[in-house]
């Protein structure tokens, strides 16, 4: 998700931490829960309790669901701790006083948990747009620097959200003297 605010000259991008993103971490904990414990750990110890249910002694099966559910265990803590730590919030701001372009961004914890980027405007070649038609219509948002750096600010499916982002930085160039570039692939 983004958000255009023209009347302070910024982009806020509000990172992972959305509802929709909960989704598929909570079924990979389920899942990795029901294979590893219930399904491969008691059978392993052939428990009393799954002799009642019919699930066999400790075999290639539950070899598999027990590998099969630490990884779901695994990938869906890791992604729930992305969720929860919101990674990828973050501001770009453009400063016309300063000519100054500030990138802001919260990474994961530990060294890189904070990303700070500055850039002048006399960097800055131009703002890039890029409409892609394939199967899913998509745009993106780049800053172009010198030497053909490319920075991505933003890239999305929603078609309702492009109108207003192009919008945006059309405004922007305009009101920061900045060279805009509108690229469509098919």
């Amino acid at each position: 998700m983004i958000e255009f605010d023209e009347s302070n000259w910024q982009i806020k991008l509000l990172g992972n931490n959305q509802f929709q993103n909960y989704f598929i971490p909570i079924i990979l904990l389920f899942g990795g829960i029901g294979a590893y414990s219930y399904v491969g750990f008691l059978s392993i110890f052939s428990m009393k309790t799954i002799q009642k249910v019919g699930i066999p002694t400790f075999n290639a099966q539950t070899f598999s669901l027990l590998s099969y559910g630490s990884a779901a265990l695994v990938l869906g803590g890791f992604l729930l701790f992305s969720v929860l730590s919101n990674i990828g919030a973050g501001l770009i701001k453009f400063e016309k006083n300063n000519q100054q372009i500030t990138l802001a961004f919260k990474g994961y914890p530990g060294k890189n948990e904070r990303l700070f980027f500055s850039y002048n405007f006399r960097e800055l070649k131009s703002i890039k747009i890029v409409y892609t038609q394939s199967p899913v219509p998509r745009q993106g948002l780049f800053l172009v620097l010198e030497g053909s750096r490319e920075i991505p600010i933003w890239s999305g499916q929603d078609v309702s959200k492009f109108p207003r982002s192009e919008s945006f930085i059309t405004n922007l160039g305009i009101e920061m003297n900045l060279n805009i570039e509108i690229v469509y692939n098919n």
